[in-house]
């Protein structure tokens, strides 16, 4: 699961690096599409993640049909949002206009919209198709197919934002492009794998029940807390992209540079909310909550590196990523506050995923979204009222982050917060970066 989450930070990594020693303007358009479009595209893919906990169970019954219906299930959900997306993606333009972004920006960035919308389908297919494979206990062939889809990726890449054997030069417009295609490709192989685990029973017909009620009531509600959350989100994005294009270039590549530790801790997290939500009852029956602590020590060592990195040396890493000097002074800048906001945001996704894990779900789902609300009110009155621009919003993500960390500890110590039910699965967007 950690490589499988790490090949996707690559695959992130990859497109922003090569895009930004193409132009830095180009890196504007491509980030300006993920703070936007992109969060849509994780708010439906909310629902396919929700599915995790429930196929593991499904899997610890030995019961092979409750795991393809849930699949099909996430499969229906993930075909109908994503061609919903894709309808979103040809509106892009004029809602970055209405955004109130520069005419350049809602120019490129609409381009670069439309040519994700095009994947959108694919990519929540191929994610409700990794979930059910990773709840099977195969994330082995979910890592191998990442790892394929990142060489693709890249070669994709070279063809079409620089130009080369004949291609045009389409820049971010080309490396969302790449990602499409990618996304189709992965769909392809991670379904072909699943038939191979399910056999017939994967296109059986479905069966309601319990699990269904379950899979559906788990689905909308961690999608529509993760639309709660980048809702809140986006106007960070909007921010800086009114500050300028290399504030929107500059932010949105700090959370780009986060994004390996940051998965990796969320990879971390599912795995302690699976093992939650699998352990035996005390004599009370109450979960037992054993390790936490340990697990929370392994997230801060697995995070160290990142965030050392950052500290130390923020020029390097700045002139490693892009070669124009005035980004690079902006990302050296704002790199050691977002290097405190993953360690800060990795901690706090894990302890949520042990409350999650043991059916605590309204107290984190609370503390998360107030937060959230949080975080672009300060980060407004920072980067505007007090004229701090873009160092600003991050030291706003600092703030409430730790205002988060420090409310979920309080709230897993609390005696009697959990609640004895149903495990819930753990759900994504903690974080203010993404």
């Amino acid at each position: 699961m950690i490589v499988s989450r790490a090949g996707l930070a690559a695959m992130a990594i990859v497109d922003c690096v090569m895009v930004a020693r193409f132009d830095a303007r180009q890196l504007a358009f491509t980030t300006l599409a993920e703070g936007t479009f992109g969060r849509l595209l994780d708010v439906c893919a909310a629902f396919m993640l929700s599915g995790l906990v429930l196929v593991a169970a499904a899997h610890a019954r030995g019961d092979g049909d409750q795991r393809a219906a849930i699949w099909r299930r996430a499969a229906a959900v993930a075909a109908a949002l994503g061609l919903v997306a894709g309808l979103v993606s040809l509106l892009g333009r004029p809602i970055l206009a209405l955004m109130g972004q520069s005419a350049d920006l809602v120019h490129g960035g609409g381009a670069v919209i439309f040519a994700l919308g095009l994947g959108a389908p694919a990519g929540l297919i191929a994610m409700a198709s990794a979930v059910s494979l990773e709840g099977a206990r195969k994330p082995v062939f979910v890592a191998i197919c990442v790892i394929g889809a990142n060489l693709l990726n890249l070669a994709i890449n070279w063809l079409l934002i620089g130009g080369q054997l004949g291609f045009p030069a389409l820049g971010a417009v080309g490396s969302a492009l790449s990602t499409s295609l990618v996304r189709c490709a992965l769909a392809i192989a991670l379904v072909i794998g699943l038939r191979q685990v399910e056999g017939r029973r994967l296109w059986a017909r479905s069966q309601g029940g319990g699990e269904a009620r379950a899979q559906w009531r788990l689905g909308w509600s961690a999608s529509a807390t993760a639309g709660g959350m980048h809702a809140l989100a986006i106007w960070l994005t909007v921010f800086a992209g009114w500050l300028s294009a290399r504030s929107l270039a500059a932010y949105a590549s700090c959370w780009v540079l986060n994004l390996p530790g940051m998965l990796l801790a969320m990879g971390l997290g599912d795995a302690i909310a699976m093992r939650v939500a699998g352990s035996d009852l005390d004599a009370r029956g109450h979960r037992r909550w054993t390790s936490v602590r340990t697990d929370l020590g392994a997230v801060a060592l697995v995070l160290s590196p990142f965030v050392l990195l950052f500290c130390a040396a923020p020029t390097m890493v700045a002139r490693l990523y892009t070669g124009d000097t005035a980004l690079q002074a902006i990302m050296a800048s704002l790199l050691p506050l977002s290097g405190l906001a993953l360690l800060l945001d990795g901690l706090s996704y894990s302890v949520a995923a042990a409350l999650r894990g043991r059916g605590d779900v309204i107290g984190p789902t609370v503390i998360q979204l107030a937060c959230m609300a949080a975080t672009p009110v300060l980060a407004a009155t920072l980067a505007f009222g007090l004229h701090m621009g873009v160092r600003g919003m991050v030291l706003a993500i600092v703030v409430t982050s730790t205002l988060r960390l420090a409310l979920l500890a309080l709230r897993q110590l609390a005696p009697g917060a959990a609640q004895h039910g149903r495990p819930q699965p753990q759900l994504e967007g903690q974080s203010a970066w993404g």
